[in-house]
């Protein structure tokens, strides 16, 4: 199973524009948002999101890394992908209380959240069978 990650919306159009997904100068001397950032790798399915406590969770844009290793570019650091999916989901059912990550690159693991995402990408990117 892929890792999923959720970044916030405030890139949502340069990154879709461009094809990446990126961290910025700034971010990169936050220890822990780099270590997540450093750990995405080529496949590994990625999300942009918005969330509010009167709205919930709200799914942008889904994608596919589409390499193992990050460029640099006037964004910051900067991973290739492949936007598979853009549009606007909500997500209303989280099978558990949401924990609310202000973080804006974090590893997802409700998996609730991440069988929804999954349900968004199209067919070749899709879940298994046996999932």
């Amino acid at each position: 199973m892929a890792a999923f990650f959720g970044i916030d919306a405030h890139h949502k159009k340069d990154f879709l524009e461009r094809g990446v997904v990126c961290m910025e100068k700034a971010e990169e001397k936050e220890a822990a948002l780099l270590n997540t950032f450093r750990s995405m790798r080529k496949e590994d399915v990625i999300f942009i999101k918005d969330f509010s406590h009167q709205t919930g969770l709200s799914v942008k844009a889904a994608g596919i890394i589409l390499s193992d290793y990050p460029a640099e570019n006037d964004f910051g650091m900067c991973f290739p992908v492949e936007w598979a999916w853009k549009g606007e989901a909500l997500i209303e059912e989280f099978g558990e209380e949401a924990p609310v990550c202000g973080d804006p690159i974090y590893e997802e693991f409700n998996i609730w959240v991440q069988r929804k995402i999954m349900e968004l990408l199209p067919d070749k990117f899709g879940l298994p069978e046996e999932w």
